[in-house]
């Protein structure tokens, strides 16, 4: 029985079924073949190749499936995934079939592959890669393009795969890094959006804002509406209007909520896509009647939060010795903020919550294709302390020492901690009563400090934390 059979049953099939309807092998061997390719989110981004010609052939190989759903395509520097999961809880509740691809992820890799609303379960995702990783091999046997896939090609093709061979109606697709050459532009969307263009990858994508906006401009397609919130009369946003006139595809501006916050921003992009598509004919089938702003009430976009993204909790530090003596509450808040703009947003937005009124304390990483010294100056007039640890494992990473050092040219109060554990650690010994604690920089650093933070570490007790801008 193929899972497309078994997901035709019922729209709200658990993943558990689809896993048995996909069972062909564990995910360790597939992540075995898969280390084999070229990892570009681990290695030396000045050497990529940015290059369609292997995802087209991988999509070949296995039968077209990017053809086989409908699909709204997302870009930009700051909240394209954040956007991602809002349309897609909204797509969900509207009673579609709905999946969602995204990167990078937090603690585990099936967090990018989203099927009705839940991260792919472990034996379909070994079956998805598994079809992607043969047709790789096959294209080495015959010399064809997918010869040369990266890590990111396969990944990509594997979702696509899973979201036809499970009957999906819909996907939203979070693009990798740019659009033009991205893995994931290899889709015919219903709609795109640029969130934002700022300067990011300048290795890769160029190094004006002009360049970086050609290449997210690339995803649009067309006679294809696109959604922006970025201004025409910037030099990004002329771009973004000449690449949609000379498609056929309607460029509309969407304001971007002003002083109410990056939250408030994603949500405002978000439902604007969702009334364009309802303009456009698509219908809820639960309500029977155009998709709008209604599918994506408050309660459901609460529940669209993604890990990582200005995601707070309360730690509180417990007295060991005494078991009965409770410690001081710090706010902690994880945001993978990774560029000097984004930064100043996530401050800006988070600044609205009167918990955190005062400067942070910042436990910050970067990996090494980051402009450091843009975004230290930013934490300048923002942030108590900055703790400066290093990135684990074997992606490039800035040197803490360094970050340390650009933080003395900045005035601010620095130290260095190479492992994140002991630097939160160290955050919470520094933070004073009623301040905060803020950890950013890399979602790769947000992730290690989210799993030590959520496996019971001695001597703290963690709780999510209702903030005040959701």
């Amino acid at each position: 029985m193929t899972i497309r059979s078994h997901l035709g049953r019922d729209a709200g099939l658990r993943q558990t079924e689809l896993a048995a309807a996909g069972r062909t092998g564990s995910l360790s061997g597939a992540w075995y073949r898969l280390q084999a390719l070229v990892d570009w989110e681990r290695a030396d981004r000045a050497r990529m190749r940015v290059d369609l010609a292997p995802e087209i052939d991988l999509m070949a190989r296995l039968g077209q499936p990017h053809r086989q759903f409908r699909s709204v395509h997302v870009t930009g520097t700051k909240g394209k995934g954040s956007v991602c999961a809002l349309i897609e809880a909204a797509l969900l509740h509207a009673g579609w079939r709905t999946g969602r691809y995204g990167s990078p992820h937090i603690e585990h890799v099936t967090e990018r592959v989203s099927l009705l609303g839940q991260p792919i379960a472990e034996d379909l995702f070994a079956a998805a890669l598994t079809r992607a990783l043969d047709a790789c091999d096959a294209a080495c046997r015959e010399g064809t393009p997918a010869a040369g896939a990266s890590w990111f090609d396969v990944i990509t093709a594997a979702a696509f795969w899973s979201f036809a061979e499970g009957g999906l109606e819909w996907a939203v697709i979070e693009v990798g890094m740019g659009g033009l050459l991205d893995s994931t532009n290899v889709v015919f969307p219903e709609l795109a959006i640029v969130t934002n263009v700022d300067l990011e990858h300048t290795e890769v994508l160029g190094t004006t804002l002009e360049a970086i906006a050609v290449q997210k401009a690339g995803i649009i397609k067309q006679g294809r509406p696109v959604l922006t919130q970025v201004a025409t009369s910037t030099p990004a946003g002329r771009v973004l209007a000449a690449s949609a006139e000379a498609l056929g595809a309607d460029l509309q501006w969407v304001e971007a909520a002003g002083k109410a916050g990056l939250r408030a921003g994603n949500l405002a992009l978000a439902r604007a896509a969702l009334v364009r598509l309802g303009q456009m004919g698509v219908h809820s089938p639960v309500r029977a009647m155009p998709l709008g702003d209604m599918d994506l009430s408050q309660q459901v976009a609460r529940g669209a939060c993604l890990p990582g993204r200005l995601e707070a909790f309360d730690v509180e530090q417990i007295d060991l010795a005494r078991a009965d003596r409770r410690g001081r509450s710090t706010r902690v808040v994880l945001d993978g903020a990774h560029v000097g703009f984004a930064i100043t947003a996530a401050i800006d937005t988070l600044r609205r919550d009167p918990a955190h009124a005062v400067d942070p304390v910042v436990l910050l990483a970067l990996a090494t294709d980051k402009n450091a010294a843009d975004i230290v100056g930013r934490l300048e007039s923002t942030a108590a302390n900055v703790v400066c640890t290093r990135l684990q494992g074997d992606r490039p990473a800035w040197d803490p020492t360094e970050l340390a050092r650009l933080c003395a040219q900045h005035g601010l109060r620095s130290e260095v901690i190479d492992d994140p554990a002991r630097g939160l650690a160290r955050c919470l010994e520094l933070v004073p009563a009623g301040s905060w604690v803020l950890v950013t920089g890399s979602l790769y650093l947000v992730g290690a400090v989210r799993r030590q933070m959520l496996q019971s570490t001695p001597g703290l007790r963690v709780s999510p934390a209702q903030a005040a801008w959701e």
